[in-house]
């Protein structure tokens, strides 16, 4: 029999793997020996990574099986010997769904540990390429990294393009006749009127429940609906950093360019912030909500605002947008945020807070950026005050903001319309 396997070609080893119930059944009953054993014959004999295999009907991987059980060692065996993470089963779910769903949080730990590393050192190869590219002197190095055209070129669902468009800022938007859709040329929505009582809980976070004489930011107008909440405060200075010419221009027309505590800076915020910053300005608050922007963009702001928010208690948040068609990998997207930001001194929290979007708002948009859940993670970032000098911890501005991020989410929500459940670290 073993001379017989070993004639047979890698590829009908592999089918045969992928449809061999038996180590599916070993990695659900949690027989670690007969796991170890399948493991190390199929790469040894074979030179197949039987950890890696989905069966062809259903997409399940050996580490979903293990998962499903809450067999946490299985679990780590199976990532040592290469399972990926990430993998989805033909109903979209992955390894840490069916942990999540069964209640097994040890497993849930281990795989958003795994996932938060791939995805760490995944991002720092990336940026490794690109600075590589720009070195080399290649001026076409950020379309390398833009996969918008092959999908669109591809008989793949729209769900699976990518969410960046490198040449939005010279793409058309159009605002509905209500004003509470924008949309770009592919029908994707830039920004929905569902958004508010999001955004009204913002607003109410990075400005300390609106307290008097804050200066704050927004990166993105969209809609204009988190600066029409910042507006029902009293703001010493209100700052709106838009890139796309239209939006632009109906902001001018709207006379957000005539109100006494505004100041409108037309062009990307990678310009424009650093001159703010240049000028002295730093911010109480801060928020980020851009449209087609890809994660490293996400990280070189977080950059500036470890220079621009004010210690030691300024707040800054986002629109958490990050993964939205997956719970797991939303929380795995999460906790990449997380370990990078405290990397920089932040706190970071998430807020949850009840929000339900009617399946009519998606009439006339192309793809979804929310998928039915009724829960939305509202990032709260403060200074780690205890990595902070000692000079700062009581300054004026400490002494005047003396809520607990914990009640000011309370407060956020309960005013704002967001029903709040709890506040508790990711």
């Amino acid at each position: 029999p073993g001379a017989t396997t070993m004639s047979k070609p890698a590829d009908t080893i592999g089918k045969e793997l992928h449809n061999d119930k038996s180590l599916f059944d070993a990695c659900s009953n949690g027989d670690l020996p007969l796991v170890q054993s399948m493991l190390k014959h199929s790469k040894e004999k074979n030179n197949i990574f039987a950890a890696s295999i989905q069966e062809e009907e259903t997409g399940l991987s050996p580490l979903m099986a293990a998962a499903r059980n809450g067999q946490l060692e299985i679990c780590r065996i199976l990532l040592d010997e290469g399972a990926p993470w990430n993998a989805v089963d033909r109903q979209g779910k992955c390894a840490g769904n069916y942990a999540t769903e069964n209640e097994h949080w040890d497993v849930v730990n281990l795989l958003v540990d795994a996932g938060t590393q791939a995805e760490l050192i995944l991002g720092a190869s990336i940026r490794l390429a690109m600075k590589s590219d720009t070195n080399q002197g290649d001026d076409d190095h950020e379309d390398a990294y833009d996969l918008t055209k092959e999908n669109k070129d591809s008989n793949k669902p729209v769900e699976l393009e990518p969410c960046s468009k490198p040449d939005y800022l010279q793409r058309n938007v159009r605002y509905n006749a209500e004003n509470t859709l924008l949309l770009d040329d592919d029908d994707d929505a830039v920004m929905m009127q569902w958004e508010r009582p999001l955004m009204d809980a913002h607003a109410s976070i990075i400005t300390s429940n609106g307290r008097k004489g804050t200066v704050v930011l927004n990166i993105g107008f969209g809609l204009g609906i988190i600066d029409t909440a910042l507006q029902k405060y009293d703001l010493a200075l209100h700052v709106i950093i838009e890139a796309h010419p239209t939006v632009h221009q109906k902001m001018i027309n709207d006379g957000w360019g005539k109100k006494s505590n505004v100041r409108i800076c037309f062009g990307r915020w990678q310009e424009e912030l650093p001159k703010l910053l240049d000028e002295g300005i730093s911010f109480d608050g801060m928020f980020y909500d851009t449209y087609a922007e890809s994660f490293t963009d996400l990280e070189d702001f977080h950059t500036l605002v470890s220079k621009g928010l004010k210690k030691p208690d300024g707040i800054y948040s986002f629109f958490n947008g990050l993964a939205p068609d997956n719970i797991f990998f939303h929380g795995v997207a999460c906790q990449c945020v997380k370990v990078q930001l405290e990397q920089m001194g932040f706190e970071v929290e998430f807020a949850q807070c009840e929000i339900q979007v009617d399946e009519k708002e998606w009439n006339g948009v192309r793809r979804k950026y929310w998928f039915g859940r009724e829960t939305y993670y509202l990032p709260i970032i403060t200074w780690n005050k205890s990595k902070l000098p000692e000079n700062l911890e009581g300054s004026e501005v400490g002494s005047q903001v003396t809520e607990t991020d914990e009640t000011k989410a309370d407060e956020a929500n309960e005013n704002d319309g967001v029903k709040n459940k709890k506040v508790k670290k990711s």
